[in-house]
């Protein structure tokens, strides 16, 4: 049964990431083509490009997480549904969060910035998957007699 278990949060873990890095495309996507295209140009403009797409992203991760992701929690609805497109982006932000921290700190050690980067990114993604099973997408116990 452990397997099982195990099976399943692998599978999570890597729709995660897939749509993690799929929501990065978007936002880059998004981001280019609101410079590129549609002229969003000087410091003002790219400042709002940049906040458009991040939020456009992190629209689509939403979706896509509570769609596919965790296809099993409970699908709310309403207002019940903005709360927790509110709490997915509470989430988001307490990965940005860590991620601001880590690079402080690694930073001040002289490490690499590409590594750097690198490592916020992991633990920021490992907060985030952790934040969404628990709280954003949170599903109801299953009891381990059940599933025998």
């Amino acid at each position: 049964m452990q397997s099982l278990l195990m099976k399943t949060d692998y599978k999570r873990v890597k729709k995660f990431i897939l749509v993690g890095g799929s929501a990065a495309v978007v936002n880059l996507g998004l981001m280019a083509l609101l410079v590129e295209l549609f002229g969003f140009e000087g410091y003002f403009f790219k400042n709002l490009a940049n906040l458009i797409s991040m939020e456009t992203s992190i629209l689509y991760a939403f979706i896509c997480n509570r769609i596919w992701t965790w296809y099993d929690a409970p699908k709310k609805e309403g207002k019940k549904l903005v709360g927790q497109f509110f709490l997915f982006n509470l989430a988001v932000l307490a990965g940005v969060l860590v991620r601001i921290g880590l690079f402080a700190l690694f930073e001040f050690y002289g490490l690499f910035y590409l590594l750097n980067v690198t490592l916020g990114i992991g633990v920021a993604a490992i907060l985030d998957f952790i934040l969404y099973d628990k709280i954003v997408f949170r599903r109801k116990a299953v009891s381990l007699k059940k599933m025998i």
